[in-house]
Protein backbone atom coordinates (compact mmCIF):
# COMPACT_ATOMS: atom_id res chain seq x y z
CA UNK A 1 0.00 0.00 0.00
CA UNK A 2 2.86 2.40 0.80
CA UNK A 3 4.32 1.91 -2.70
CA UNK A 4 0.98 2.85 -4.28
CA UNK A 5 0.77 6.01 -2.18
CA UNK A 6 4.35 6.86 -3.14
CA UNK A 7 3.54 6.31 -6.82
CA UNK A 8 0.47 8.55 -6.55
CA UNK A 9 2.64 11.22 -4.95
CA UNK A 10 5.20 10.96 -7.75
CA UNK A 11 2.44 11.12 -10.37
CA UNK A 12 0.86 14.16 -8.70
CA UNK A 13 4.12 16.09 -8.27
CA UNK A 14 5.20 15.18 -11.80
CA UNK A 15 1.85 16.35 -13.16
CA UNK A 16 2.19 19.69 -11.37
CA UNK A 17 5.76 19.93 -12.67
CA UNK A 18 4.59 19.14 -16.23
CA UNK A 19 7.00 16.20 -16.35
CA UNK A 20 5.03 14.12 -18.88
CA UNK A 21 7.44 11.16 -19.10
CA UNK A 22 7.43 10.77 -15.30
CA UNK A 23 3.62 11.06 -15.17
CA UNK A 24 3.17 8.41 -17.87
CA UNK A 25 5.77 6.11 -16.32
CA UNK A 26 4.20 6.55 -12.89
CA UNK A 27 0.73 5.73 -14.21
CA UNK A 28 1.99 2.60 -15.97
CA UNK A 29 3.80 1.37 -12.84
CA UNK A 30 0.73 2.24 -10.74
CA UNK A 31 -1.42 0.08 -13.04
CA UNK A 32 1.18 -2.70 -12.87
CA UNK A 33 0.94 -2.57 -9.07
CA UNK A 34 -2.66 -3.79 -9.33
CA UNK A 35 -1.80 -6.55 -11.79
CA UNK A 36 0.85 -7.82 -9.35
CA UNK A 37 2.52 -10.23 -11.79
CA UNK A 38 6.18 -10.64 -10.78
CA UNK A 39 7.09 -12.27 -14.10
CA UNK A 40 5.64 -9.35 -16.07
CA UNK A 41 7.32 -6.82 -13.78
CA UNK A 42 10.68 -8.58 -14.19
CA UNK A 43 10.25 -8.71 -17.99
CA UNK A 44 9.42 -5.01 -18.18
CA UNK A 45 12.30 -4.11 -15.84
CA UNK A 46 14.76 -6.16 -17.89
CA UNK A 47 13.65 -4.82 -21.29
CA UNK A 48 12.23 -1.32 -20.90
CA UNK A 49 15.62 0.39 -20.56
CA UNK A 50 16.83 -1.11 -23.84
CA UNK A 51 13.61 -0.18 -25.62
CA UNK A 52 13.87 3.39 -24.31
CA UNK A 53 17.50 3.60 -25.37
CA UNK A 54 16.58 2.48 -28.89
CA UNK A 55 14.12 5.39 -29.16
CA UNK A 56 16.70 7.80 -27.73
CA UNK A 57 19.32 6.61 -30.23
CA UNK A 58 16.83 6.98 -33.09
CA UNK A 59 16.25 10.57 -31.97
CA UNK A 60 20.01 11.17 -31.84
CA UNK A 61 20.65 9.66 -35.28
CA UNK A 62 17.80 11.32 -37.19
CA UNK A 63 19.81 14.51 -37.84
CA UNK A 64 22.13 12.40 -40.00
CA UNK A 65 19.32 12.30 -42.55
CA UNK A 66 19.65 16.08 -42.84
CA UNK A 67 23.32 15.88 -43.86
CA UNK A 68 23.88 16.49 -47.58
CA UNK A 69 24.20 13.34 -49.68
CA UNK A 70 27.82 14.00 -50.60
CA UNK A 71 30.22 14.48 -47.74
CA UNK A 72 33.35 16.27 -48.91
CA UNK A 73 36.63 16.84 -47.12
CA UNK A 74 35.69 20.45 -46.44
CA UNK A 75 32.39 19.47 -44.76
CA UNK A 76 34.18 16.85 -42.67
CA UNK A 77 36.58 19.53 -41.40
CA UNK A 78 33.63 21.45 -40.01
CA UNK A 79 33.16 18.62 -37.47
CA UNK A 80 36.84 18.48 -36.54
CA UNK A 81 37.05 21.60 -34.42
CA UNK A 82 36.98 22.55 -30.74
CA UNK A 83 33.19 22.14 -30.51
CA UNK A 84 33.35 18.69 -32.08
CA UNK A 85 36.22 17.55 -29.86
CA UNK A 86 34.61 18.79 -26.66
CA UNK A 87 31.29 17.23 -27.68
CA UNK A 88 33.03 13.92 -28.38
CA UNK A 89 34.77 13.91 -25.00
CA UNK A 90 31.55 14.93 -23.22
CA UNK A 91 29.58 12.18 -24.95
CA UNK A 92 32.23 9.61 -24.07
CA UNK A 93 32.33 10.73 -20.43
CA UNK A 94 28.53 10.75 -20.04
CA UNK A 95 28.14 7.26 -21.50
CA UNK A 96 30.76 5.87 -19.13
CA UNK A 97 29.16 7.67 -16.15
CA UNK A 98 25.68 6.43 -17.12
CA UNK A 99 26.99 2.85 -17.20
CA UNK A 100 28.29 3.23 -13.65
CA UNK A 101 24.95 4.76 -12.68
CA UNK A 102 22.98 1.80 -13.96
CA UNK A 103 24.99 -0.57 -11.80
CA UNK A 104 24.66 1.79 -8.83
CA UNK A 105 20.86 1.98 -9.13
CA UNK A 106 20.26 -1.77 -9.20
CA UNK A 107 18.74 -2.62 -5.85
CA UNK A 108 19.67 0.73 -4.27
CA UNK A 109 16.28 2.11 -3.24
CA UNK A 110 17.63 5.22 -1.49
CA UNK A 111 19.49 6.17 -4.66
CA UNK A 112 16.41 5.59 -6.81
CA UNK A 113 14.30 7.83 -4.57
CA UNK A 114 16.92 10.57 -4.57
CA UNK A 115 17.34 10.47 -8.34
CA UNK A 116 13.56 10.61 -8.90
CA UNK A 117 13.15 13.51 -6.47
CA UNK A 118 16.11 15.36 -7.96
CA UNK A 119 14.70 14.90 -11.46
CA UNK A 120 11.29 16.21 -10.42
CA UNK A 121 12.86 19.26 -8.73
CA UNK A 122 15.11 19.87 -11.75
CA UNK A 123 12.19 19.78 -14.16
CA UNK A 124 9.89 21.81 -11.91
CA UNK A 125 12.18 24.63 -10.87
CA UNK A 126 15.06 24.69 -13.34
CA UNK A 127 13.36 23.85 -16.66
CA UNK A 128 15.36 20.64 -16.95
CA UNK A 129 14.58 17.64 -19.12
CA UNK A 130 14.31 14.26 -17.35
CA UNK A 131 16.72 12.29 -19.52
CA UNK A 132 19.75 12.27 -17.23
CA UNK A 133 18.70 9.84 -14.51
CA UNK A 134 21.38 7.28 -15.32
CA UNK A 135 24.01 9.99 -15.64
CA UNK A 136 22.89 11.51 -12.34
CA UNK A 137 23.17 8.14 -10.64
CA UNK A 138 26.62 7.68 -12.19
CA UNK A 139 27.73 11.03 -10.80
CA UNK A 140 26.31 10.06 -7.40
CA UNK A 141 28.24 6.77 -7.64
CA UNK A 142 31.50 8.60 -8.37
CA UNK A 143 30.99 11.12 -5.55
CA UNK A 144 30.18 8.38 -3.04
CA UNK A 145 33.16 6.36 -4.23
CA UNK A 146 35.45 9.40 -3.68
CA UNK A 147 33.97 10.12 -0.25
CA UNK A 148 34.42 6.53 0.92
CA UNK A 149 38.14 6.51 0.03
Amino acid sequence: MASKIMLLGIIFISFIAKNKPMVLGGIIVFILSFINNQGLNRYIKNNSLNIGLVFLIIWLLLPILEIPREISISSTKSYLNLNGLISFISGLFVVIIAGKGLNYLNGNTSAIGGIILGSIVGVTFFEGIPVGMLTASGIAYLIIKCIKR
